[in-house]
């Protein structure tokens, strides 16, 4: 758990695992349609800026989109959403492979809260012209808009409840 210093009083800070007690939780949300300029940047809306002022790390990300995380929060929210990857487990070291040499990190945003997806990142994302823009909880997703409709019918017509219940089921260890 981290900890910041308050008013002289140590208390525990929101992590990416999860709340902890006594802290409100930062919660990136709401989908925004935005543009990519004629240098590639995207413009973050203003209401989700400040977590990114000292800067990004924008990543390949697990879907056909880019993580885009608050620079200093990194380190940490690679380990606590995978664990501590093992270069000595195959799959591991694969993965951890593919987030950090997908991973651009930008200083701060510029004055119009812009930050630049570089080629190699807006072809894994398909990205052209129009994206979407995600908040996701404790960072952003950044969606090829016809990509992120197509999950979005399929999970419709999966069933959102349904896909709840099983998610419900897996995280209660399946007794319920």
């Amino acid at each position: 758990m981290d900890l910041a210093r308050d008013g002289g009083k140590w208390v525990a800070k929101w992590g990416v695992r999860g709340y902890v007690p006594g802290v409100a939780p930062r919660l990136l949300s709401g989908t925004y349609e935005c543009s990519l300029d004629g240098r590639f940047r995207v413009a973050i809306p203003a209401r989700l800026r400040e977590p990114f002022a000292a800067g990004t790390v924008t990543a390949w990300w697990l879907d056909e989109c880019l993580v885009v995380v608050p620079r200093l929060e990194w380190p940490g929210f690679i380990e606590g959403t995978f664990g501590r990857m093992s270069v000595l487990d195959d799959d591991q070291r694969e993965l951890s492979r593919f987030l950090l040499a997908g991973a651009f990190e930008q200083e701060g945003l510029d004055r119009q809260g812009r930050l630049l997806v570089p080629g190699e990142l807006r072809e894994h994302a398909m990205l052209d012209g129009t994206v979407k823009v995600v908040g996701a909880g404790a960072y952003l997703e950044l969606w090829n808009p016809g990509n992120l409709a197509a999950r979005f019918a399929r999970l419709r017509e999966d069933g959102v409840a349904r896909r709840a219940s099983r998610l419900a089921q897996r995280m209660d260890g399946g007794r319920g």
